[in-house]
């Protein structure tokens, strides 16, 4: 029993040491991968709102966020990037802050309720859908 304990400790020793020597090296290649992947999500978010409106926009974007299949971080944060590009260019939509709430920096319940229904309403399971409603929350406020 005794020699089990001392392999899983040499083992962890190893792993430790491992992720110390190679994880800076991990986590720059990890992040130069994502920029290069938010930098694209911005270029199709342009292109695309050169073809829309705000509401055109806002319905795309939430449908990639609904069907990324990667992880819901990554998901979120280039739906994100996709939408703020796509509004750039995009035309503006008859109605679309008509009955969106003033934007606050930290959301009261009264805006976590209102984004609830919204994602509700839409259908979108997606936790992303939530952050791109604020979105248009902060953009109908400015």
């Amino acid at each position: 029993m005794r020699r089990f304990w001392l392999g899983l400790l040499l083992a962890v020793l190893v792993g430790v040491f491992y992720g110390w020597l190679y994880g800076p090296e991990w986590l720059e290649s990890w992040n130069e991968t994502n920029q290069q992947v938010v930098e694209q999500q911005k270029r199709e978010g342009a292109e695309a709102g050169q073809q829309t409106d705000q509401q055109g926009c806002l319905s795309t974007a939430l449908q990639r966020v609904e069907s990324c299949k990667e992880s819901e971080y990554r998901c979120t944060v280039n739906g994100g990037a996709f939408l703020k590009a796509c509004w750039n260019e995009s035309l503006p939509s008859e109605g679309f802050c008509g009955q969106v709430p003033a934007y606050n920096e930290s959301a009261t319940s009264d805006d976590k309720a209102w984004v609830k229904e919204q994602c509700s309403e839409l259908g979108m399971l997606a936790k992303g859908c939530r952050l791109l409603i604020r979105q248009q929350q902060k953009l109908c406020s400015q």
